[in-house]
């Protein structure tokens, strides 16, 4: 009798353990997911102001170069080839922080973790590809304001600057845009580069996540 007692006393006290154990993860899993969504929130709002000022900064881009086209000058190519290849990185880089802000949205509406998990991991992701793709056009910036006059009258120190800071200035976006991948983010460059709230934001949120599976290992 005394055994039958004993194993019905363990068998309550595994069950109430078992219990334990899953409210502890429902709760551990509740609280992380609102710290992710907390950690999202200030990128949210970035990623909106973001997409304001590329859009204004994009029109008016698009009315100098067709103010530029409308009285079109040989030296003016220069200014309308960059200014070009500027508002299509701005322009890509808009509709990615659109598609951002949807993601954003859609973890702050989940309750699923291994969901919230892929979406951050979409997220991580396309941070980094858009500011691959924006550092491209950097060089472009040492590019749109050549025109007749520094033809006319520019030296050769001035030629010899102005062609100096185009190639450091392309070889360094082309050199980010082949090495910025998850694999370095434990470079320093890496993260002096990706160091703004807008990526460790995203990388908070993905620990809190990270904590979930911690948890589950134990």
């Amino acid at each position: 009798m005394e055994d039958i007692a004993l194993k019905e006393m363990w068998a309550n006290y595994d069950k109430k353990l078992e219990k334990s154990l899953a409210l502890n993860h429902r709760l551990l899993t509740e609280i992380q997911t609102q710290k992710a969504r907390t950690a999202l929130r200030p990128l949210k709002t970035i990623k909106i102001i973001a997409v304001i000022l590329g859009i204004l900064w994009s029109l008016l881009l698009l009315v100098l170069v067709c103010l530029a086209l409308s009285a079109m000058t040989y030296y003016r190519h220069f200014f309308v080839i960059s200014a070009l290849a500027i508002t299509t990185a701005t322009v890509t880089a808009i509709v990615v922080y659109i598609r951002q802000v949807m993601l954003i949205q859609q973890i702050d509406n989940s309750m699923n973790v291994v969901e919230t998990q892929r979406k951050l991991a979409s997220l991580q992701s396309s941070t980094i590809n858009i500011a691959r793709i924006l550092f491209l056009s950097a060089p472009f910036y040492t590019t749109f304001y050549i025109n007749k006059s520094m033809f006319e009258h520019g030296t050769i120190g001035l030629w010899v600057l102005q062609l100096t800071v185009t190639t450091v200035f392309t070889a360094v976006s082309i050199w980010i845009y082949r090495n910025a991948r998850m694999e370095n983010a434990d470079k320093r460059w890496f993260k002096f580069i990706f160091g703004s709230s807008e990526w460790t934001s995203v990388i908070k949120a993905m620990n809190f996540m990270k904590e979930i599976d911690a948890y589950e290992k134990e």
